[in-house]
């Protein structure tokens, strides 16, 4: 609880704490990405995103159709955001939309950790090769395993 204006006000802050390499490249490279889109969200809830308790579905709903439901980017997580409530129950559903950012956060983390990795695909045709190599080895053997 804060007073701001004169007015005892819910509100609740987020900021995210990353090991100081990959926060570079998440600077350098990342910092505009979107953790969570209010526009991503008005219609629907993502199946595997975290679960909206039935006693807070109601503000959820309502923050989302809100103009003030905040944008939550790489930058404004590292950095931190506040979002003043007018409701206990609005500084709720803003903790609940916190945490699908930083649930995306950690998807995004996932894949800045792999970057820097090559990875070759040599496609159906590699697969292909060595299944016949292993038939090759195969009818090879079964005549002297019969003997």
């Amino acid at each position: 609880m804060l007073t701001l204006q004169g007015k005892v006000r819910p509100t609740c802050f987020v900021q995210a704490q990353v090991d100081p390499g990959v926060q570079k490249v998440l600077e350098a490279h990342f910092l505009n990405e979107g953790l969570f889109r209010r526009a991503a969200y008005t219609q629907s809830w993502p199946e595997g995103a975290v679960k909206i308790p039935p006693a807070l579905a109601p503000g959820v709903a309502a923050l989302l159709k809100n103009d003030a439901c905040p944008e939550i980017t790489v930058r404004s997580l590292l950095a931190g955001q506040m979002q003043q409530a007018a409701s206990v129950w609005e500084m709720m559903s803003f903790e609940l939309i916190a945490k699908v950012a930083f649930d995306n956060l950690l998807e995004l983390l996932a894949t800045v950790r792999v970057l820097d990795q090559d990875v070759f695909y040599q496609g159906l045709a590699a697969e292909l090769a060595s299944v016949a190599a292993f038939e090759t080895d195969l009818g090879a053997e079964l005549p002297s395993a019969a003997a």
